[in-house]
């Protein structure tokens, strides 16, 4: 995330994601079933696959964001 966007996202919300972020970590350190621990080469792949599909899941969304706060702020300056 780049500093902008991080300057320009409300404090309640970069919490919530935080907090999110720490639930998913307290989950893989406990070792919840949850998490899936990958086994073989074909697993390794299919994780790789997912992980790019949701690395441009989250880039579309932080585009998203960006548009919609700018929007905010031209709104608010109206």
């Amino acid at each position: 995330m780049s500093e902008e966007f991080l300057e320009n996202t409300p404090v309640d919300v970069t919490i919530r994601a935080l907090q999110a972020q720490v639930e998913q970590l307290k989950r893989i350190v406990g070792g919840d079933s949850s998490v899936v621990q990958p086994s073989s080469d074909e697993s390794n792949e299919t994780l790789k696959q997912e992980i790019k599909a949701l690395k441009l899941a989250n880039e579309k969304a932080e585009y998203r964001i960006k548009i919609l706060l700018r929007t905010l702020s031209e709104k608010d300056a109206k």
